[in-house]
């Protein structure tokens, strides 16, 4: 291989004329890119116990890894960050722009904030140098499946009408393309968020609740997004923008089972962020996975012409709806897996497992219409990921009063 641009041989045997498409190949095809000739021929070799599973291609650089993804189709793209000419950023913005569907993966040994930063619209997910085969595999398998799920026919047509589904909240679709802009500042974001003066007063009145524990009151959202950051003030908008087009949708719902709906609903997005106060990245994902989780439910419930479905189908669906929205992977599968996280591969506890012990939870102490009577909680499942009954027990402590505080918030 060699700098030149040069698009390095994949392992197919055919060479496509046009693009390749996936429902034709059994195996998984999967690009690795990186600009250093030593690292590419080192994830060669490494990766040659996965023939059997994956298809692999290698480019040596950006450039080169834009002509390969415009000749075949690729199930998972996985990049370097920092790549002359077209880093890695820049790459995956091409990427989500000729093949949507492909899973976009950050593989590099840079883990600043900045480097997040400018990957968090564009991959899927991001991974730290060096990675062990297994994370790489299971995180490879967990992404696919969890596509393959959203996009799926089925789906589609429990869905119905595309045209009839909530499009994405404006404010909140807005924010994720200033943030995407290298010259967003702290005053675009609040000049964003002011301009829906309810949305502004409701985000002003729960970062300064006791939950967020601010050193001081706020006043502006200028002052929000400096203590809490301008992802995390993003998700929160994202959750109250979500709740206020809940009422606007043409439900079967009495008021009382709406408001029961938004109480349970903020509950277990309250539930998670507590119980990752110390990660920020995982709390603002808890807390917007709790929140909408249940979006599906809505959905379902303006057709009734749907026979009863499997207890899952809500959660897929919502998972779905967000899909559509753009929001991002680390949010989708603890959405669409909150009710049975088993089904996914993974031996520690995760973002998933909390929304779905939240979950149950708040079914005991504020149900949910949609809720009926949930299925016990997997004990041995939890103790295995390190979560015992004396912890479930301080957790439902926890709920107890965060359900006062939810109360108060939708009351206000």
């Amino acid at each position: 291989m060699s700098r030149n641009g040069s698009i390095p041989a994949a392992t197919s045997t055919e060479a496509p004329s046009g693009v390749q498409p996936l429902a034709t190949r059994a195996k998984r095809r999967i690009l690795f890119v990186d600009d250093e000739p030593s690292i590419v021929e080192g994830l060669r070799s490494a990766l040659r116990p996965q023939r059997r599973e994956w298809e692999t291609s290698f480019a040596l650089g950006g450039p080169a890894a834009i002509e390969q993804v415009k000749l075949n189709q690729f199930d998972v793209v996985v990049t370097d960050m920092r790549m002359p000419i077209v880093d890695g950023a820049e790459l995956l913005r091409q990427v989500k722009e000729l093949q949507p569907r492909a899973v976009r993966i950050v593989l590099t040994g840079q883990t600043d904030a900045e480097t997040a930063m400018k990957t968090v619209f564009t991959a899927h997910q991001f991974l730290a140098k060096p990675c062990e085969l297994d994370r790489l595999r299971s995180l490879v398998t967990r992404a696919c499946n969890l596509n393959e799920l959203v996009a799926g026919e089925e789906l589609r047509s429990l869905a119905g009408d595309a045209s009839l589904l909530p499009s994405a909240p404006r404010t909140y679709m807005t924010l994720t393309q200033a943030l995407a802009n290298p010259t967003c500042n702290l005053n675009t974001v609040a000049g964003v968020v002011e301009r829906d003066p309810a949305l502004c007063a409701k985000v002003l009145q729960v970062v300064n609740s006791a939950f967020f524990g601010l050193p001081r009151s706020v006043s502006s959202v200028t002052q929000a997004a400096n203590f809490l950051g301008t992802l995390t003030l993003r998700n929160l908008a994202l959750a109250m923008e979500s709740m206020s087009l809940a009422k606007r949708l043409p439900l079967p719902l009495t008021t009382a089972q709406l408001s029961a709906f938004q109480t349970n609903s903020l509950l277990v997005a309250l539930l998670g962020r507590h119980w990752f106060a110390g990660d920020r990245r995982k709390a603002d994902d808890a807390f917007v996975a709790g929140m909408l989780r249940d979006m599906g439910h809505l959905l379902l419930a303006r057709r009734p012409e749907v026979a009863a479905l499997p207890t899952t189908s809500h959660a897929s669906l919502s998972a779905y709806l967000l899909g559509l929205w753009g929001i991002p992977h680390s949010v989708l599968e603890p959405v669409a897996f909150h009710e049975n996280p088993e089904a996914i591969e993974h031996d520690s506890l995760e973002v998933v497992d909390v929304v779905h012990l939240a979950d149950r939870l708040a079914a005991e102490l504020a149900p949910s219409p949609f809720q009926a009577s949930p299925p016990d909680l997997n004990l041995e499942r939890l103790q295995q990921l390190g979560v015992d009954a004396a912890r479930i027990d301080d957790f439902r402590t926890d709920a107890k009063s965060l359900l006062t505080h939810a109360r108060e918030l939708l009351r206000a």
